[in-house]
């Protein structure tokens, strides 16, 4: 994709007021010309101001692709904050090849650029052109540039000159577009943006490109337009090779229907391709031949998309690439088509089911997150548009089950069992891997200590069901042994806690909603948990008060925790379902939503209220 960020390659934090870097000023001068192919001429001054402003200004990187583009350093600069510029020396101007996960690609290139002695209140300028030497795509290009406000801009210009031949689209906010100006057979575009200050995101926020200054072009007809273009490149390398062939015989060759045998091959992709990180767009848009891929056993998501389909057609299996945005954030499209897309993965349509074998953790038929509830295209389907499932919150669900036994002299026994669904059931295996039997008692140290506790305990996984190769449920047991668990025994609150939280943190979901207005789309994620928790104390603790049941329904979300007794045990039984069907809130529906999720919020702080009764303490005293 031809993204590009005004901040080419500060890694300045957020900050209020004017932060560490201020961008002077910035010229982009793009050109489109009639075969598609574009050249930009970038150009900008940046101040430090302040010292950790001066270290991210430090070193500038650019990086291209030579296979497809040419790159040429124009000006590289430090301007003292009194005194005149001063050129880079050529010995702090390198180009690199590109390496991704250890793996070399000698096409992609990198341009370092080491700037000496910064300090607070100097600046640095760069110039370079990149010129596109063929279209990233036939047949059309798109550009994509934001202009983040992590920095103060004081003079930014973005000026665009194109054929008029060409049907240019464009989509812009919070530039101020001057009139367009004719040249010929050329039209002249220009946009203005300046910023007074920094500004700091909202938290969970969701698709953040609508709210960031940006400017989009793009010679597409349609989203058809680029799936078409991009099948065109990457049909071919799906081809199947005898090589191929034999090893989906090898894999598939026995199983009883087209599923098994898709599953099989896709486990086999993503347990035997190593994934290395190039991503679309960045790795070029056509994939390496699929025998190729075999044979070295690593590829980038393209890489690993060609050659399931392939293995996947050796069998009679017919899958399309799929193009989406994988992060955790981004739900909408622009509104005009431009090569918006980083990540592929494979779509079976006779199966209905999208695979992504980059993730060598997520089983056959279930999506990594980042994938989940996406606009893509199915590049060789038509229409091509449509969205990847979310997880329905039923079978993607968390169970909780807690038991406290607390003791007179406030120590106490708690057990918290964690079982995961679907999705939640690989995030418990990950857990457990993550821990290891060497590390588990190192991970029950700190976690006790860490919640001021006092003792010792275990972590083991629950006996896994005996079904397939991978569990659509796993759960793991944390048992701890606390002396301190009630600081006053005399009297306290006992509140209806799990000793970890799991996969889904509920009361981190609930306080959310703290904000009370929002000014952009938030992310309102499907999930669920069944909360079954017990509470057992001596008959010399007098329980006092014991939380209200409450009932809540409201826009997909649905709340129910019920308390109850037996004898001198107390449960808590809840359930939360949250069912949004497009992953995201606006902020209309976040305000509606709001004082539900707060009276959750408050309700997850339920506490029982006791009191000893010195008088059964000292009958229990007394006994033998």
């Amino acid at each position: 994709m031809s993204a590009t960020l005004l901040c080419v390659a500060t890694q300045a934090a957020w900050a209020d007021g004017e932060g560490h870097v201020r961008a002077l000023r910035e010229r982009t001068d793009i050109v489109i010309r009639a075969d598609h192919t574009m050249e930009q001429t970038v150009d900008y001054t940046w101040r430090a101001v302040d010292a950790t402003g001066a270290g991210s200004l430090g070193q500038q990187y650019v990086n291209w692709d030579s296979r497809r583009q040419t790159l040429e350093l124009l000006a590289a600069e430090t301007i003292p904050a009194s005194g005149a510029p001063i050129p880079v020396d050529a010995a702090a101007i390198q180009v690199q090849d590109g390496i991704l996960g250890g793996v070399s690609f000698p096409e992609k290139k990198l341009l370092q650029v080491t700037f000496p002695q910064l300090a607070a209140g100097d600046a640095i300028r760069l110039r370079y052109r990149l010129v596109q030497k063929v279209p990233e795509l036939p047949g059309g290009m798109s550009h994509v540039m934001f202009l983040q406000n992590d920095v103060i801009r004081d003079d930014s210009e973005v000026t665009v000159r194109y054929a008029r031949a060409l049907p240019l689209k464009i989509a812009q906010y919070g530039l101020a577009q001057q009139p367009e100006a004719i040249d010929g057979a050329d039209g002249v575009l220009r946009w203005r943006y300046r910023s007074t200050d920094t500004g700091t995101p909202e938290p969970n926020a969701a698709n953040g490109w609508r709210r960031t200054p940006h400017l989009m072009l793009s010679t597409f007809k349609d989203w058809q337009s680029i799936a078409d273009a991009y099948e065109r490149g990457a049909a071919p390398k799906a081809a199947v090779t005898p090589a191929i062939r034999a090893l989906a015989d090898d894999v598939a060759g026995r199983a009883k229907d087209q599923r098994e045998q898709a599953r099989l091959l896709y486990d086999w992709v993503r347990a035997n391709v190593r994934y290395v990180a190039s991503y679309v767009g960045d790795g070029g848009w056509v994939p390496n031949d699929a025998g190729t891929v075999l044979q070295r056993r690593y590829g980038d998501c393209k890489d690993h998309v060609a050659l399931l389909e392939a293995l996947l057609a050796a069998r009679g299996i017919a899958a399309s690439p799929v193009l989406l945005r994988a992060d955790a954030e981004n739900f909408t499209l622009p509104e005009i088509p431009v090569m918006w897309f980083d990540h592929a993965i494979s779509y079976l349509p006779a199966l209905d089911v999208f695979l992504d074998s980059t993730d060598d953790a997520m089983p056959f038929g279930l999506l990594p997150d980042n994938d989940a509830g996406k606009p893509a295209l199915a590049t060789r389907l038509a229409p091509a548009l449509r969205s990847t499932p979310l997880p329905d919150p039923a079978s993607y669900r968390v169970e909780r089950k807690v038991t406290l036994k607390v003791a007179l002299d406030g120590s106490a026994e708690r057990t918290t069992d964690i079982i995961g669904h679907g999705r939640n059931a690989v995030a418990v295996r990950q857990f457990i891997d993550s821990v290891g039997a060497a590390g588990t008692a190192d991970w029950v140290r700190r976690t006790m200590a860490s919640n001021g506790y006092e003792g010792d305990g275990s972590v083991e996984p629950l006996p896994q069901p005996k079904s397939g190769s991978e569990p659509d449920m796993l759960g793991v047991r944390y048992t701890e042994r606390i002396r301190n668990y009630v600081s006053q025994p005399e009297a306290g609150v006992l509140s209806f806690l799990p000793g970890m939280n799991g996969p889904v943190p509920l009361a981190g979901f609930a306080g959310r909603f703290a904000d009370r207005e929002r000014r952009y789309d938030a992310r309102c994620e499907p999930f669920a948990v069944e909360d079954s928790m017990t509470i057992e104390l001596p008959a010399a603790m007098q329980v006092l008060y014991v939380p209200k049941n409450l009932s809540i329904s409201q826009d997909g979300l649905d709340y129910q925790a019920t308390y109850s007794r037996d004898g001198m045990r107390y449960h808590l039984a809840r359930r939360v379902v949250a069912g949004n069907p497009r992953g995201w809130c606006t902020p209309q529906e976040y305000q509606a939503l709001r004082p539900a999720m707060n009276r959750i919020s408050r309700a997850m702080h339920g506490r029982l209220v006791f009191v000893l009764n010195d008088t059964d303490v000292a009958a229990a005293a007394a006994q033998p």
